[in-house]
């Protein structure tokens, strides 16, 4: 279904930092496992809309590990959904 009104950034924002917070609290080994996975959330938040929350992680070479998250709400912003990344170097920390 296409939304008319487009997608609330603040919330899908919202939403991608939640995930990452979530997401920062594990270990590199957990990262790796996420590699050639994808993971789909749906959360119906305040605003009433249904939301798409992907979390994949990819291979950044040199023992880094990218996870991004993604978050549309179905509409044309699946097209170019809101997307956040972070990147874990082998020792767990993170690149800035």
């Amino acid at each position: 279904m296409i939304q008319g009104v487009g997608l609330n950034r603040q919330v899908a924002a919202r939403l991608a930092a939640q995930r990452l917070a979530e997401w920062r609290q594990l270990g590199y080994d957990d990262w790796c496992a996420m590699l050639n996975d994808r993971e789909l959330r749906q959360a119906v938040v305040d605003d009433g809309k249904l939301y798409n929350i992907v979390s994949y992680a990819l291979n950044e070479g040199d023992g880094r590990v990218r996870l991004v998250v993604a978050v549309d709400d179905g509409g044309w912003s699946a097209m170019a959904p809101l997307t956040l990344v972070e990147i874990m170097r082998s020792d767990g920390t993170f690149l800035h």
